[in-house]
């Protein structure tokens, strides 16, 4: 028995016998003959059974169906973790396909990274992630509807794991969950539809999950209460005017309308601060909708800039509060909206700013962004390099996507949880 245990613990180097030639051992070399080489000290009983209690300690864990899944409800939330760990055995693969553990799993990380970026289009996407947690396009299901996936004009970004898109000719919204292909289907709202129907009109909208129950952790919200908000800018761009759908009612609610100085970018999704849904209008100013007190207004830029709108991007500021970002020369500048000492909420400018000279691998001499995470904090900037992401609070600079010229497309984020669950119902594993 002591023989055995010292083979499972130390191997078959410490079987044999001290004093024999090469050959005699099945040609391992003598100790002699291997200079600065020291063979281990024999195990000590004590830790012999130790190493067997330990081993017996782990096999009923790993027998036991409860305490496996609090093991594996903590394997890191990247692409390739659940998938991987799966295809070790059929138990193991139950245990991590059960809607029950993927919600756990959800609820112990709290936050879904970052899996990349879609370019413009539905059917485009630059992961960021390097192999094996890298997600292409082809992981994606396209929804089976007749929305032109092609037009970048019908895609308005992503929020909670789900995607929006307008469909003007059919006067129709779809919300997409990118990882199943399943859709919901909204037709425009009356009293938008009616009042602008044959009048040129700029539409955006914006989805975002409503699941109010205590501890839910977005990610995989597609069977989850939700609102959409179609917004659009009508009256030769003088009115922008919106209307929330809510999931659960199945109804739209009321117009809301204020009056705006320039159309709404078109490079730009919303961006969620708090309770309200922010828009960049064309020129620097910032359209915002507070969803709880259901209103509709404009926020000023903090200083006339003679840029393009490449130049502006609104952030969510380390608080929750409301930023932007402004390209100047080069450099970042930050400003954020703060009360004074007379309460009175204004822009205020930071004193960091970010200096991209030196940061790239050549020297640049136009940046643009085009878009912007509002969870990680991370824009992205496009040259005649290719885009880049930049955290802007690590500043920690990559390359995601290679071209030999400059590209405007905005880059809409995509966070989710990409689950064994997935994989299973996509491969049948």
């Amino acid at each position: 028995m002591q023989s055995e245990e010292r083979l499972l613990l130390t191997g078959p180097a410490a079987e044999a016998p001290q004093g024999r030639g090469s050959a005699e051992r099945g040609g391992l070399m003598d100790p002699a003959e291997v200079p600065q080489v020291q063979w281990a000290d024999p195990v000590s009983s004590s830790l012999r059974v130790y190493g067997r209690k330990q081993w017996r300690a782990v096999s009923k864990v790993l027998g036991n169906d409860n305490l496996l899944a609090e093991i594996l409800v903590r394997l890191p939330p990247k692409p390739s973790s659940l998938p991987r760990t799966s295809v070790v055995c059929k138990r193991w693969r139950g245990i991590l396909s059960d809607p029950e553990f993927l919600k756990r799993f959800r609820k112990h990380h709290r936050k879904p990274p970052l899996l990349g970026f879609f370019e413009g289009y539905a059917n485009r996407f630059a992961p960021i992630m390097d192999s094996p947690d890298r997600i292409t396009a082809s992981c994606f299901s396209m929804p089976k509807s007749s929305t032109p996936y092609n037009d970048h004009r019908e895609y308005m970004g992503c929020r909670h794991g789900l995607a929006v898109l307008v469909n003007k000719q059919d006067r129709k919204t779809f919300v997409w969950d990118p990882l199943t292909g399943r859709q919901h289907s909204v037709d425009f709202p009356p009293g938008l539809d009616d009042a602008f129907t044959g009048n040129f009109c700029m539409w955006r909208a914006a989805v975002l999950c409503a699941d109010a129950e205590d501890g839910h952790v977005h990610g995989d919200c597609f069977l989850s209460p939700f609102k959409l908000v179609l917004l659009c800018c009508g009256g030769y761009n003088t009115q922008a005017f919106c209307s929330v759908y809510d999931s659960v009612s199945g109804v739209w609610g009321g117009v809301f309308s204020t009056a705006v100085s320039r159309i709404i970018s078109l490079l730009r999704p919303s961006i969620l601060v708090g309770n309200a849904l922010c828009w960049l209008i064309s020129g620097g100013d910032i359209l915002v909708f507070d969803l709880e007190c259901q209103s509709l207004d404009v926020i000023e830029k903090p200083a006339f800039y003679y840029v393009t709108d490449g130049c502006f991007q609104i952030l969510r500021m380390e608080g929750g509060g409301l930023g932007l970002a402004v390209l100047l020369d080069l450099t970042i500048q930050l400003w954020e909206r703060k009360s004074n000492s007379d309460g009175v909420v204004g822009w205020v400018l930071l004193k960091k700013t970010i200096p991209l000279e030196g940061m790239f691998p050549r020297r640049m001499s136009s940046v643009c962004i085009v878009g912007y995470d509002e969870d990680t904090n991370v824009i992205v900037l496009t040259s005649m390099t290719g885009n880049f992401t930049l955290q802007l609070d690590s500043m920690q600079l990559k390359h995601i996507v290679k071209r030999n010229n400059i590209c405007y497309d905005p880059f809409y984020p995509y966070t989710n949880f990409y689950t064994a669950g997935y994989i299973k119902a996509r491969t049948g594993i």
